[in-house]
């Protein structure tokens, strides 16, 4: 079994989705993430998912259950930013972790192996057909130093974090930026109101690290990712996303 390369997903209950407009009460994990699992098993690797409750299903043997306590401990509550927070604190928990994908737990698919592919300077990230003028970044509330970088470059192609690979440290750069920046936004809404405002979703943000941060560093398309909401199952791509 591969220990050093690993699948890694986040799956929170009791929390409100602003996404899809539901808060998911289900205490069965590996329900949700058997289509993942079964495809990440495929390849001899690990799903790690990370949970904040007791899990009530019988876990597989290649995935990996680690329930993590939200309550008091991150002061974001928002079920879009927590989800980055908890896992840059599991990698740094675990320096075994050499490379990591970094994926959605409902609707991405395992299609081939990425890890002997990966560069160390790279970072992988999913795709959509689509431009920074979606309504997901638009209609977010945004500070203007973010929705002002967006705005000029309304016209690059919509990176999607519901997969993200990389090398243990292009990974915790990224995240330790971002959840940099969501911190200093919870600090801000206390003392300086005016400058807060991230708004309730992670598309906006990603785009924004990536493209201002990471330029030169970011491969996306079709060896990452099947077309986005096309459920292709090609032979190229690493992850099918929807």
């Amino acid at each position: 079994m591969d220990k050093k390369n690993v699948v890694i997903t986040q799956f929170f209950i009791n929390l409100y989705d602003t996404n899809h407009n539901r808060t998911v009460t289900n205490t069965d994990a590996v329900e949700l993430t058997h289509t993942l699992q079964e495809s990440v098993a495929r390849f001899g690797i690990e799903l790690h998912t990370l949970i904040n409750f007791t899990n009530t299903g019988k876990v597989p043997p290649l995935q990996k259950i680690v329930k993590v306590d939200l309550t008091d401990k991150y002061p974001v509550g928002k079920i879009y930013f927590l989800r980055w927070v908890v896992t840059l604190e599991y990698l740094l928990q675990h320096p075994e972790i050499e490379k990591a994908a970094l994926v959605d737990a409902g609707d991405v698919e395992m299609m081939n192996y990425p890890f002997d592919d990966i560069e160390d300077d790279k970072i992988y990230v999913g795709d959509e057909n689509n431009d920074l003028t979606v309504p997901i970044i638009t209609h977010d509330g945004l500070p203007a130093y973010m929705k002002n970088f967006l705005d000029r470059n309304r016209y690059l192609q919509l990176l999607n974090t519901g997969v993200l690979i990389g090398t243990r440290k292009v990974l915790l750069e990224y995240l330790t930026i971002f959840v940099k920046l969501v911190t200093q936004d919870v600090m801000d809404s206390k003392l300086h109101p005016e400058l807060s405002g991230l708004g309730n979703w992670e598309m906006a943000i990603a785009n924004y690290i990536l493209y201002k941060l990471f330029p030169e560093q970011i491969q996306h398309g079709r060896q990452v990712n099947t077309l986005f909401q096309h459920s292709q199952r090609n032979t190229e791509s690493w992850f099918k996303h929807k």
